[in-house]
Formats: structure tokens, C-alpha cells, sequence
């Protein structure tokens, strides 16, 4: 969807929900019904393809989802000073919505308006190709699509969830599935989504909840290019975490490997043994490799006995279908490949790097690299040859190649929670 942003300052980043954009953005103000003389907030009103948001600063004072709003009108009443201005009256079923006076109310009626129409549209088809599959007799050889885990929900509770915009823990429903974690209200419905391919650190964090300290589940994720963060708390915190941990940062070791070829048979054995050391492959790689006659026996293989094999043995599939992911070792943009569930162990790394991301912005260059085990104090940094190299302890020497040309004396650096920050100016 083409971005339509109506002011020149770049929007703030804000804590999106998986695959949601921002469509339109402008400065706005709305009435917080005070009986005070000065009742009106000001901030930006954000219009994605999921919500709209009223934003002051980082912190989101309102949502409104774009499926629960029945009318959009534009009104003229009374604004600051008592200046008659038009302003939009949104009529929502999961929440009450304050006036809101922006530039051009009637563009933006048309926008949302415009927007909830796709929003319904996409829930028509997603229910309309469901109920087909659903109907649809499964029959060996069928080439239909087979993915019952996206509604296998994993754990649910009742719990709450905070981000870094947020003024307060929302209170809601914490809900896991095989692909992603989310967090959702009764009143406002899905509040809050973390796909779990894109989380890169998990653990336990003291956080100020009600009048006292609690343990909290802290969460790292990639959301758009930029590291977010959320944090989660329920009754049983423990069983959340080590649940997220085996699905999230788990390590296929030769442990878990010898376990499991003792129950395969010697094509299954072959597929996994060839997964765990190149990482991923196509299905028709897969297909050479055992001499099978067509693609669906090795869907097969997968289906019904590395994956329930593991399942029973591990308690979780070892083999998963990605239709895009990136090889954090080469870099490599892999399309239309099977993984190994986890990453390799130490066997196959000399240190263990979650997350090496380059953004290159207009004044400089920002390097964010994930390392484990590795204290800030032993870091040495410098910048030769257009390389940003990194040495710490004696065992440890990383240089980075950078996509443009920086000062060698002119970065600075931040290291919190195993991620360095360095940021390198053009």
C-alpha cells in the first residue's frame, strides 16, 4: 500500500502490529471532555490499515480499530478559544471516541473510510477461503495448502502487557500460537502482536507493576527495520517463559539430533541430517537428495514423521515451511525454503549472533549487533577501510562491511541488554 503522508517530519516509531503500516499522519488535537477551559490535547492522529491512533510523543493516548467503527460524520463545534472548527465524530462499537479537530477532516473521512473497506474486504476473503479449505476432504497427493497450526493456540491467560508507549499494563487475554504472541481486550480486541520469528532476545526482568516490583517477561523484536521492546506478566510467568524460550531461541544440538534419527526412517533420517547442516533447502533439493518421485512425498516425510516424531519426542516440530527468511549467517534472502526450528548449536558457530542489522539513514550509518556472553567493558571498536571491526576478550574478532563511506573517527556506541548500537556519521 502507497504511503500517503501528509506533513514533511518523518513519523515517530511507534509499536505496530504484525503487517500494519502507517497510511496518513497529521498534527491533530482532540477533545478530552474536561469542563476545564482548555479541554483539547494535542499530538498526531496516525491512520494505519489496522487502527486509528492518536499519538503525543511515543506514548499512544487512544486507539480505535478500524473494524469497530459504524459512522465517520464531520461536524463544526466549538475548538480552543472557542473557535467554531469541523472536526470528526467517530461513532465506534468497542469504545467511545473524542472529537477530533485536524486539517481537512473530509480527506480524512474519505481515507478512513477508505481503509475500513479493505479491512472488511481482506475478513470476507480470509473466511471465504477458509470455509473452502475447510470443506475441501483432505486426500493424499492433494496439493490444497496444509496449515493447522496458525489456529493451534499453544497457551492462553489471562494476563497483561506493556510497551515502551504505553502509560500503564493493559489488562486483556495473552494468547500463543505456533507463529505468533498477541494481546487482546474484550473491549478493544487485538491490542498487541509479536510474530515469534521476530523476537531476537527473552528473559526475566523486574518491572514496577501495581505498587511493587514483579517478575515480567522482557521481549526484544524486529518490528519494521528498528529493535521494540514489550514486556509481558501472568500467573504462570514461568511456563510463558519456557515455552517462549523452546519455540523462540531454541538449539538444535547433536543431542537432540542422535534422539531423533533413532526413530526415523533412513529417508527421514537423511532430510534432517541435511537440514542441520545447511540450515534450510528447498523442497526440491529435498526431493534429489532421497530420490523422491514427487514433491508431496517429501511433504509427507515432513508431515507425518519428522515433525510428529519430534512432536512426541520434544514436544515441538523441528521442521517448519518459511515462504521468505533470512540466513543470519550469509545474509542470503531465502525464498520458499524448510528450516531447521532453531538455529545451530556451537558446533556450527563459533559465538552464537542473533541479530546483525546496517540502516542506512541520510547523516550516518546505524549498526546494531547482538552479542551473548560478552561484557561492555572488554568492547574495543574502530573503523578501517570502510569496516567497522569489533574485538573483545582474546577469542573474539568481528569486521563488518559498511554500505557507505563513514568517518573513521567520528561514531559513538551504546551497549545495553547484549545488543551494541554504534552509530557512524557519513
Amino acid at each position: 500500500m502507497r504511503r500517503d503522508l501528509d506533513t514533511i517530519r518523518k513519523p515517530m516509531s511507534l509499536p505496530l502490529l504484525f503487517d500494519e503500516e502507517v497510511i496518513k499522519y497529521y498534527t491533530a488535537s482532540y477533545d478530552t471532555g474536561s469542563s476545564l477551559a482548555s479541554s483539547w490535547r494535542l499530538g498526531n492522529l496516525y491512520l494505519t490499515n489496522q487502527r486509528l491512533l492518536f499519538v503525543q510523543g511515543r506514548k499512544i493516548l487512544f486507539q480505535v480499530i478500524l473494524s469497530q467503527i459504524k459512522t465517520i460524520n464531520v461536524v463544526k463545534r466549538g475548538w480552543i478559544l472557542g473557535k467554531q472548527v469541523k472536526q470528526l465524530n467517530i461513532i465506534s462499537a468497542g469504545r467511545r471516541v473524542p472529537y477530533i479537530a485536524i486539517k481537512d477532516p473530509e480527506n480524512w473521512k474519505k481515507a478512513i473510510e477508505e481503509s475500513i473497506s479493505l479491512v472488511k474486504g481482506q475478513k470476507t476473503e480470509d473466511r471465504r477461503q477458509k470455509s473452502e479449505v475447510r470443506s475441501q476432504k483432505t486426500e493424499v497427493g492433494s496439493l490444497a495448502p496444509v496449515d493447522s497450526q496458525s489456529d493451534q493456540v499453544i497457551l492462553k491467560e489471562k494476563g497483561s502487557y506493556l510497551t515502551p508507549g504505553q502509560s500503564r499494563w493493559g489488562l486483556g487475554t495473552l494468547l500463543l500460537t505456533p507463529e505468533k504472541l498477541t494481546f487482546f481486550t474484550s473491549k478493544s480486541g487485538l491490542v498487541g502482536e509479536i510474530p515469534l520469528r521476530s523476537i531476537k532476545d527473552l528473559r526475566i526482568e523486574k518491572r514496577i507493576y501495581g505498587v511493587s516490583q514483579s517478575d515480567t517477561i522482557s521481549i526484544v523484536y524486529e518490528s519494521f527495520g528498528e529493535l521494540s521492546k514489550a514486556w509481558i506478566i501472568a500467573l504462570n510467568l514461568e511456563t510463558w517463559r519456557k515455552e517462549l524460550d523452546q519455540r523462540v531461541l531454541l538449539k538444535v544440538d547433536r543431542a537432540i539430533l542422535d534422539k531423533m534419527v533413532t526413530e526415523l526412517d533412513a529417508d527421514s533420517k537423511e532430510i534432517l541430517r541435511f537440514l542441520y547442516e545447511h540450515r534450510h533447502a528447498r523442497i526440491d533439493t529435498l526431493a534429489q537428495l532421497i530420490e523422491a518421485p514427487t514433491h508431496m512425498d517429501i511433504l509427507l516425510k515432513i508431515r507425518e514423521i519428522i515433525n510428529p516424531t519430534a512432536e512426541k519426542m520434544i514436544g515441538y516440530p523441528l521442521l517448519s515451511f518459511e515462504s521468505s527468511k533470512v540466513d543470519r549467517e550469509t545474509g542470503e534472502k531465502v525464498l520458499f525454503s524448510w528450516w531447521l526450528t532453531g538455529q545451530p548449536d556451537q558446533e556450527h558457530q563459533e559465538r552464537e549472533e542473533s541479530l546483525l542489522d546496517i540502516f542506512d539513514e541520510d547523516a550516518e550509518l546505524i549498526v546494531y549487533l547482538e552479542l551473548l556472553g560478552i561484557k561492555e567493558d572488554k568492547l574495543r571498536l574502530r573503523v578501517a577501510n570502510n569496516k567497522l571491526i569489533i574485538d573483545a576478550d582474546k577469542d573474539y574478532h568481528k569486521e563488518i562491511p559498511l554500505p557507505a563511506v563513514v568517518k573513521a573517527k567520528s561514531f559513538t556506541q551504546r551497549y545495553k541488554n547484549n545488543i551494541l548500537e554504534v552509530r557512524l556519521n557519513k
